[in-house]
């Protein structure tokens, strides 16, 4: 039995075990990173458009605000999508994962103010992107992520076992460096095979480790199991 290491939250891990138990693949539990909701003002309104990058920006924002139901709402990702969706509201456009690009072109040629509830560590790219165009951008930082620092001889032994570590974003990498910093033998990863899960993630791990992962066709974690069961 091929062996998993899962580097997400704790509770997304949780949910994600599931679907490659079923495929045979055993989980090992790793969470690298904590999300935790901030104590944020309410920005005042109106807002043309709000962008969504991830399902916990919508949780958290959602927890604290409302919108009036007038703005333009935009999701990154289907999942998003559907998180906004559960709040009652509707999405107007999906942008894939090169989002910064694409939030771009969907917007050419309207003109408003954009709020952003994300994460303190989100991108810029979009933000920058936008108001170049001539967006007023409001990024609201709703949440924070933590790195989990663990001793150096549980790190050592969860990661030993696992055939293949996957990576949901770029702080479990960068959170996945600092652990293996405390460690003498720096040799753990080799013969390990890494799947990351967007160009993003990607293009971290390979910054700081100098060598190439494996990316799924789209960056989602059903396509990551999908590219594991033709690896394993």
């Amino acid at each position: 039995m091929k062996r998993v290491l899962l580097t997400r939250s704790k509770d997304d891990i949780e949910r994600d075990r599931k679907p490659f138990e079923r495929e045979g693949f055993e989980v090992i539990a790793l969470p690298l990173i904590q999300d935790v909701p901030l104590d944020f003002d309410v920005p005042e309104g109106p807002f043309d458009f709000v962008l969504f990058q991830s399902q916990k920006a919508v949780k958290y924002f959602f927890a604290k605000c409302s919108l009036t139901g007038k703005e333009k709402i935009l999701a990154v990702g289907e999942k998003t999508k559907a998180e906004v969706e559960k709040y009652g509201y509707n999405v107007w456009a999906v942008p894939t994962e090169f989002y910064a690009e694409e939030v771009a072109k969907l917007l050419q040629g309207y003109s408003g103010r954009v709020l952003i509830p994300r994460s303190s560590i989100g991108r810029e790219e979009a933000i920058e992107g936008l108001r170049k165009l001539g967006f007023e951008v409001v990024p609201l930082d709703v949440y924070e992520t933590r790195l989990l620092d663990y001793p150096p001889e549980e790190f050592e032994a969860k990661v030993k076992l696992a055939d293949f570590l996957v990576f949901a974003s770029p702080s479990a990498v960068k959170s996945f460096f600092a652990n293996l910093q405390k460690l003498k033998d720096k040799s753990l990863l080799k013969d390990k095979k890494v799947i990351c899960i967007g160009k993003t993630t990607k293009g971290e791990w390979e910054r700081t480790f100098g060598t190439p992962c494996e990316t799924p066709e789209k960056p989602t974690m059903e396509d990551i199991l999908r590219l594991l069961k033709k690896l394993a």
